[in-house]
């Protein structure tokens, strides 16, 4: 059954990571990486950025590094409702089936696992924070631009968010990676192929090209180096720097520029290769290699088929 449009899912609202020391992780999101401090309750940290959503991060205090959920903006209870009762009845092992939501900024949700074991969130009148803009020539985050998981069956994972929450191919690179959107943003999400069901990296959208260029250059002056960048992607057309937050290990990407899609001229999906020019279209980036893959697939997460802590 196809969905409505515009889609449901409005984009990417937040990610939920445990941590084991949650002070030395706070402390990089909101110290180096420049998000907001939003408040904190019990073992747990809410971060916020240059938008009026009451969080992007949540970091919880726990006994091993993991994605312990992915929040999904939705434009109306209706489409909550809509989604859940595709994704059950596909099959979905259910969280929680449609209510009120547990977390902080209230609203209305509703929780299942994906296919491969990662809790999703779909939540809509959530309560907004009063923020403060990001202004010209700032390099702190404006919003999340996108996720992308690893995953040891690609196709499969693919076929589950193209036909239980109605996503859209954008592109692939070779066979392994695809690009999947809900509006005109190239990707909200990725998936990518690999030995472990993981976190590739989380990306956070900045203003524009010379903020991009200042928060690259504002993490390099404190003393962490990209992990892999400062460059410009060819599958999406985004710019890219990567850096790893030394606690919990996960990668976390600057961006800005991505790629928008008028679906009224229609969108043709292409396959991207992995020539540098393709990886890199400005030339400037360090060369993908074994040791950048490494960090950005790592071991299976122990978040997989458990429950978040609310």
């Amino acid at each position: 059954m196809p969905l409505p449009t515009p889609h449901p899912i409005t984009g990417l609202r937040s990610v939920a990571i445990t941590v084991e020391d949650l002070p030395a992780t706070r402390s990089f999101y909101r110290d180096l990486w420049a998000l907001d401090l939003v408040t904190e309750e019990r073992d747990r940290s809410y971060l916020g950025s240059g938008c009026p959503s009451n969080y992007v991060v949540k970091l919880r205090r726990s006994s091993a590094p993991g994605i312990e959920l992915t929040t999904f903006d939705v434009r109306d209870r209706a489409g909550v409702d809509l989604l859940f009762e595709r994704v059950a009845h596909g099959g979905a092992k259910i969280i929680r089936e449609p209510g009120d939501r547990g977390d902080l900024g209230g609203g209305y949700s509703c929780l299942f696992f994906d296919c491969d074991g990662r809790p999703v969130e779909l939540a809509t009148e959530v309560e907004q924070r009063v923020h403060r803009p990001v202004e010209r020539g700032e390099s702190r985050p404006k919003s999340l631009s996108h996720a992308v998981f690893n995953t040891t069956d690609v196709d499969r994972s693919v076929s589950w968010y193209v036909e239980m929450l109605g996503f859209r191919i954008s592109d692939w690179v070779g066979d392994f990676f695809c690009f999947l959107r809900t509006g005109s943003a190239h990707h909200i999400i990725g998936l990518v192929r690999s030995a472990h069901t993981s976190l590739n990296h989380v990306s956070f959208e900045l203003n524009g090209i010379d903020e991009f260029m200042r928060g690259t250059g504002r993490m390099m002056r404190a003393g962490v180096q990209p992990l892999w960048g400062p460059g410009r992607h060819g599958a999406g057309d985004n710019t890219y720097a990567y850096f790893q937050e030394p606690s919990s290990g996960f990668v976390m990407e600057y961006t800005t520029a991505l790629l928008q899609i008028d679906e009224e001229h229609g969108w043709t999906p292409k396959v991207w290769g992995t020539t540098p020019e393709e990886n890199d279209q400005w030339g400037t980036a360090n060369p993908w290699d074994e040791l950048v893959l490494a960090k950005m697939t790592p071991a299976t997460d122990p978040a997989l088929w458990t429950p978040p802590s609310m």
